[in-house]
């Protein structure tokens, strides 16, 4: 069946799925399609009817039906976040505190 994929920068593609097929594997398809560097796999998250659809389910499960259309977004990778946004934060508290202690 054909569907149609929206991005949060309003443009839009065409693929064509199967009813039993995975999220999972419809994500392979887009980064297929639209290039790895635009929409990496790991990083889509493919929401329909304001939900956001679990990789292991399928679109059958989803009720993503024929002319149907899917939003695709992109989350920050993990790794990053977690090294980059930690030491930010921690230290922003940290400064907090200092600056409370100076005005003290």
């Amino acid at each position: 069946m054909k569907i149609s994929v929206k991005t949060l920068k309003g443009n839009h593609f065409d693929l064509q799925v199967a009813e039993d097929e995975l999220v999972s594997s419809v994500k392979r398809k887009i980064e297929g399609s639209q290039g790895k560097d635009a929409f990496p796999c790991a990083q889509q998250l493919l929401i329909h009817q304001g939900k956001v659809l679990k990789d292991e389910t399928t679109m059958a499960d989803n009720k993503v039906a024929e002319n149907g259309f899917l939003v695709v977004m992109l989350t920050k990778t993990k790794a990053a976040p977690a090294s980059g946004g930690a030491p930010a934060s921690s230290s922003g508290s940290a400064q907090v505190l200092t600056s409370r202690g100076g005005a003290w």
